[in-house]
C-alpha cells in the first residue's frame, strides 16, 4: 500500500542567513552584558597576598613606590585626594574605595590613606596580586567606629 504525502524533500540549497542573524544577535547580547575591567596604566607592583576580585563601581587610590598618590589614575597630592574623596562622598552614595599600594611604598603613605578613608567613613579594600600567593587566608579591611 502506497501512501501519498504533500511533503517535499529538501535538496541542496539551504538558507543559512537566519542562523547567522541569530548568532550575531546572541553575540551582541553577550558583549553588551559582559563587564570589562579597566587596567591601570600606573606601574606598581602589588604585594602577593590572597584575595577575591570584586566588581563594583570603583574609586581607586594608588600609591607608587615613590610615594606619588593617584586618584582614579590621575596624579594628585594627598590634600587633593582628600578633597576629591570628600566631594564624591558628599554627592554620591559611596561606601568604599580600593587602595592599590606598591609593595615598596612607604608604610606611612598607606596609613595616611587608611586614616583619610576612616575619617570619611569609607571601607578600604586592599588590592593584592593573588596569582603570586599560595596561601588561603583573607584579611578584610573595614571601617572602624
Amino acid at each position: 500500500m502506497k501512501i501519498s504525502t504533500k511533503l517535499k524533500i529538501l535538496e541542496g540549497n539551504y538558507n543559512y542567513i537566519p542562523f547567522i542573524n541569530i548568532f550575531f544577535l546572541l553575540l551582541i547580547f553577550l558583549m553588551l552584558n559582559s563587564s570589562f575591567v579597566q587596567v591601570s596604566a600606573i606601574n606598581i607592583e602589588l604585594p602577593p597576598l590572597p584575595g577575591q576580585p570584586i566588581s563594583a563601581e570603583k574609586l581607586v587610590v594608588t600609591i607608587d613606590k615613590n610615594q606619588n598618590y593617584y586618584f582614579n589614575d590621575q596624579v594628585m597630592d594627598l590634600k587633593t585626594v582628600k578633597e576629591q574623596l570628600a566631594n564624591i562622598v558628599s554627592r554620591y552614595e559611596v561606601d568604599s574605595i580600593i587602595l592599590q599600594a606598591d609593595q615598596n611604598a612607604p608604610q606611612g603613605a598607606v596609613a595616611k590613606i587608611l586614616s583619610l578613608a576612616n575619617s570619611l567613613d569609607l571601607n578600604v579594600y586592599l588590592a593584592v596580586d593573588s596569582s603570586k600567593s599560595n596561601s588561603t587566608y583573607q584579611v578584610p579591611f573595614e571601617k572602624t567606629n
